[in-house]
C-alpha cells in the first residue's frame, strides 16, 4: 500500500486543487491520497468560507480518498506551526509514504537546501534577519532577504506564500526524522490571484461566490463538486467576513489592553494599536487595515483577531497533538484508515463530547454563530463517506 499525504485547506476546493491530487498520485504511484486539512478557522485568520465536512465532501469527490481535521489550535496560527502539525499528523498514523505540496517552485534541491539553511541559520543570516528588522521588514521578508544573499537569485521564488509552506513542511520532515518522501507539483498561478485563470485561486473564488457570480465558479470548480457547493450555499452554510465584525469588537474591548496583550502573536505594544482600532472602527475589514504596517503583517493580526474570537490565550494553546477527526472518507479507503488506526495518534469518527478535541466543538459552535446558523449543528455533522458507484 502506497500513501501520499497532502495538507490542505480547500477554503473552496477547486480545480487547482483537483490538479495537484492528481498530479500527487501520478507522480507517486499512491493507492490513497490521505488529507490533513483545516477544519472551521484557517491559517490566514479567517473562519473558514466553508465549514469542513462541505469541504472535505468536496475533495472526496475530486480526487482525496480520505481527509481528516488539522485542530484549530494549529491550523489558525504563523506558517511553521500549521506546516509542523499537518506533518506531524502524517508521519505519526506511521502509513504515509509520501508528502506532496504545490509550490511556485519544483526545484526540491533548492528547497531542501533553504530549509536546512533555516534550520541552521548561520550567523550570517541571522545578522541580515536583525538588518532586515532594523530596516522596518516583517520578519517574514527580513528572513526571505537574508536567504536570497545566502542562496541566490533563484531563492526569490522562496517568499511567495506556497514556497514558504514548503519550507515549514520540509524543516518539519527533518524535526521528525520522518521516512515520509516530498514531492513537489509546480503551482503555476498566482496564490492570490483575483481572476479566474486556467486554474484559479481560492481568494478569486472566495470573491466570486461572495458576489454570486455563479458563471465563474461554475469555471472553477470541479463538475463533480459543484452541487456540493451549490447546496451549502444555498442552505446558508457560508460565513462572510462580516460575520465576524460585531463579536470581535466586543470581545476587544472586553480584553482591553491587558487582555489582548494575552493574545497569541501579540507583543512589542501592539495590544495599543488594537484596541485603539475595536474603539475608532465598526468591521473587521477597518480594524484590520488601522493596525497593519510593514512589520505587523495582514496574517498576523488577523490570527490575533481570530484567537480574540474564540477567548483563547497564549498559554491555552495546546503543544501537543492529542487526536484527529475524521472528516470523510470512500468506502474504497477502508484498509488505508485500518492502517491509520494501527498508528500512534488516537482518530476520532463521531464527535468528541469530551476530551482532547471538546475544545474543538466550542470553536465550531462560533463558527455557527458568525455563519447566522444553530450552534448545535456541529454535533450532527458524521463523516461523509463516498459509497461506490
Amino acid at each position: 500500500m502506497k500513501v501520499c499525504g497532502v495538507i490542505a485547506e480547500y477554503d473552496p476546493f477547486h480545480r487547482g486543487h483537483e490538479r495537484h491530487l492528481r498530479l500527487a498520485r501520478e507522480k507517486t504511484g499512491a493507492d490513497f491520497i490521505l488529507c490533513v486539512m483545516s477544519g472551521f478557522y484557517t491559517q490566514r485568520g479567517m473562519p473558514a468560507m466553508l465549514p469542513p465536512d462541505v469541504r472535505a465532501h468536496m475533495a472526496l469527490l475530486s480526487g482525496a480518498d480520505a481527509v481528516v481535521q488539522l485542530p484549530a489550535a494549529f491550523s489558525a496560527r504563523e506558517g511553521d506551526v500549521f506546516a509542523r502539525a499537518g506533518v506531524e499528523i502524517l508521519h505519526r498514523f506511521g502509513c504515509v509514504d509520501y508528502l506532496s505540496f504545490g509550490c511556485e517552485t519544483d526545484d526540491l534541491l533548492l528547497l531542501q537546501k533553504a530549509a536546512a539553511l533555516l534550520e541552521d541559520k548561520p550567523e550570517t543570516m541571522e545578522r541580515d534577519v536583525q538588518e532586515g528588522l532594523k530596516k522596518g521588514l516583517s520578519f517574514a521578508a527580513a528572513q526571505g532577504k537574508a536567504m536570497e544573499n545566502a542562496l541566490g537569485a533563484d531563492a526569490g521564488k522562496l517568499q511567495l506564500p506556497n514556497a514558504a509552506l514548503a519550507l515549514g513542511y520540509l524543516r518539519a520532515l527533518r524535526q521528525l526524522n520522518s521516512c515520509m518522501q516530498p514531492v513537489a507539483v509546480l503551482r503555476d498561478t498566482d496564490y492570490h490571484a483575483g481572476e479566474m485563470e486556467k486554474y484559479p485561486s481560492a481568494t478569486a473564488v472566495r470573491s466570486a461566490l461572495y458576489r454570486g457570480d455563479w458563471q465563474a465558479v461554475e469555471r472553477a470548480v470541479p463538475q463533480k463538486a459543484l452541487p456540493v457547493l451549490k447546496r451549502a450555499v444555498q442552505q446558508g452554510r457560508i460565513f462572510r467576513p462580516e460575520g465576524m465584525d460585531t463579536l470581535l469588537r466586543y470581545a476587544l474591548l472586553q480584553l482591553g489592553e491587558e487582555g489582548i496583550r494575552k493574545l497569541p502573536g501579540v507583543d512589542e505594544g501592539l495590544e495599543r494599536r488594537i484596541l485603539s482600532a475595536a474603539r475608532e472602527q465598526a468591521t473587521w475589514a477597518d480594524m484590520l487595515e488601522h493596525v497593519k504596517t510593514r512589520r505587523y503583517t495582514r496574517g498576523r493580526i488577523a490570527r490575533a483577531f481570530c484567537w480574540a474570537v474564540l477567548g483563547t490565550m497564549k498559554e491555552e494553546l495546546p503543544r501537543q497533538i492529542c487526536g484527529v477527526q475524521v472528516l470523510g472518507f470512500c468506502e474504497s479507503a477502508r484498509p488505508l484508515l485500518k492502517k491509520m488506526q494501527e498508528g500512534s495518534l488516537p482518530l476520532y469518527m463521531k464527535k468528541a463530547r469530551e476530551g482532547s478535541l471538546l475544545t474543538e466543538n466550542k470553536y465550531a459552535d462560533i463558527w455557527q454563530l458568525m455563519a447566522g446558523r444553530d450552534m448545535g449543528e456541529h454535533y450532527r455533522q458524521g463523516p461523509v463517506i463516498i459509497r461506490e458507484e
